[in-house]
């Protein structure tokens, strides 16, 4: 995986914070501490302590070492559980905390793209066959409501709300699409929930970085579909902060 790449020289991989337990992520750094504050996905989705890694139950934004605790700090998707753009700034001022001079940050980041699409533009495609597998089109759906919202949270059921207004007749979008029923009813798990996405362009992430971080610059994280919406962001901190 790129990222594994990103932290493989220059003492990177010494000591390494995950957010969160993917488990494709917990074989990179010779010590490897992962924190999540869902108990239920450290027990059903991490692969096991051992191998110089664990994983503990905590707050990302108060993370429970003390400062310049890691030579990095890795995650995926990890920004755009939070409200943007309070919880960024203080992520990132946390992750800054227990990060060592001279270490490296590389975080997979959802971001909207500068020039926005419309929610009319993404009914014509998907109406015409040509928009895609449906995972990818829930998330350009979302991040053409934040457009029409001018705010980069989107609440979760608001998605499906909108796909239900778009696509009242759902048999019928699976044969002008190409997506199956089933697929189409993957949107259904966002009914009631409380859970808010976030998706802020490349500026507004840079916007919520403290002052000591050295330059975001964005990586491609692979050739899969979005991947151009999909960077890794890498934020090399200075060996001596200002």
């Amino acid at each position: 995986m790129a990222l594994g790449k990103l932290i493989a020289g220059d003492g990177y991989a010494d000591r390494v914070l995950l957010l969160g337990v993917t488990p494709e992520l917990a074989p990179l750094g010779r010590q490897l501490v992962a924190v999540d504050r869902n108990q239920a996905m450290i027990d059903h989705i991490w692969p096991g302590d051992g191998n110089g890694r664990q994983a503990i139950r905590g707050d990302w934004l108060a993370l429970p070492f003390p400062p310049a605790s890691f030579a990095a700090v890795i995650g995926d998707g990890s920004c755009n559980c939070l409200a943007y753009p309070d919880a960024y700034r203080e992520l990132l001022a946390e992750i800054a905390r227990v990060t060592r001079p001279g270490g490296r940050i590389a975080i997979r980041v959802y971001l909207a793209p500068d020039l926005p699409e419309t929610v009319p533009a993404l009914r014509t495609e998907a109406l015409s066959g040509r928009a895609g597998s449906f995972h990818a089109f829930k998330w350009r759906l979302a991040q053409a409501l934040i457009a029409e919202a001018g705010d980069a949270n989107v609440r979760v059921e608001a998605i499906r709300e909108a796909f239900d207004r778009e696509f009242p007749d759902r048999p019928g979008l699976a044969r002008a699409s190409g997506w199956s029923m089933d697929e189409i009813a993957t949107i259904d798990f966002y009914k009631g929930s409380a859970e808010v996405y976030t998706f802020p362009t490349l500026a507004q992430f840079r916007a919520a970085m403290p002052e000591s971080f050295g330059v975001a610059r964005p990586v491609s994280s692979g050739s899969y579909e979005l991947a151009e919406r999909c960077p890794l962001m890498v934020i090399d901190i200075p060996r001596e902060l200002p």
